[in-house]
């Protein structure tokens, strides 16, 4: 089953600020999509090596769309948002 692999950057204040997710058709997929951006990036490879993220796996029943309006819908559906707010505005405004 596809797997979207949540990893969450812990700051030293304990606060997480950025967060990733790796996408792949099963969990192997997912965590070697996690481990090559972790080679290549300089803020997250390092805070991945000395464990300073958590990594939550969640399987999906099938890979978004790489559209925006695919990605979403599909980010409504896996956080359950409701749809009467829906003005498009990352801000919340």
């Amino acid at each position: 089953m596809a797997t979207a692999l949540y990893s969450f950057k812990l700051d030293k204040d304990g606060k997480i600020r950025v967060a990733h997710v790796f996408f792949g058709e099963d969990d192997a997929e997912a965590e070697a999509n996690l481990i090559a951006h972790a080679n290549i990036c300089p803020k997250f490879g390092p805070a991945f090596k000395n464990k300073e993220t958590v990594e939550i796996p969640v399987e999906i029943d099938e890979m978004p769309e790489g559209d925006e309006e695919a990605l979403q819908e599909w980010l409504d559906d896996m956080l359950d948002l409701e749809d009467d707010d829906d003005d498009g505005d990352l801000g919340g405004g």
